[in-house]
């Protein structure tokens, strides 16, 4: 039934979009707290900018959501019962399973970076031995022909000067 342009819904429709609201507001809080987690694991998140652009997108990504889920289960219309669901879910949340789920999520990122630092070491270590057994011999090559390089530029720039020097008498006499 629509009534004043805008769909009435029964009571039980109300307290399942009041429930679902609740959720989303859930949902937001464990999308910010990815967002919290990439901040604490990644170090170059942790600039200033970066949180700037980082909080741009959540607000961004949360806005859209919340339309699409305002569209597709109230017909489009905001209700100021789903905002407070949402913002009771989202308080519910934080209040209660975040630092958990923060603390969980943390360990397991920084033992996962250990896993993979300790097998790419493993993993390295034969063409780390190759490369240091090649490296002197190479070391003393480059070293041979750098000197020669730096003698040569020498070389060039003291004729460079006399060249130009001649070049000036050369232009005063004629």
């Amino acid at each position: 039934m629509i009534h004043d342009g805008s769909a009435i819904l029964s009571m039980n429709s109300q307290a399942w979009l009041f429930l679902s609201t609740v959720l989303a507001g859930v949902v937001i809080g464990l999308f910010y707290d990815v967002m919290r987690i990439f901040r604490r694991t990644v170090p170059f998140l942790k600039k200033s900018f970066a949180v700037q652009l980082e909080d741009l997108f959540f607000w961004i990504a949360v806005t859209c959501g919340m339309f699409y889920f305002m569209l597709n289960r109230n017909f489009g219309e905001i209700r100021l019962f789903s905002m407070i669901g949402a913002a009771i879910g989202f308080a519910l949340y934080y209040a209660t399973v975040s630092r958990f789920v923060i603390l969980i999520f943390v360990a397991v990122i920084e033992y996962l970076k250990k896993v993979f630092t300790v097998a790419f070491r493993i993993i390295f270590t034969p063409i780390r031995l190759i490369f240091n057994l090649i490296s002197p011999p190479l070391t003393k090559r480059v070293l041979k022909v750098r000197s020669g390089l730096c003698g040569f530029l020498r070389y060039g720039k003291i004729r460079l000067k006399k060249t130009s020097r001649n070049w000036f008498i050369l232009r005063k006499k004629v």
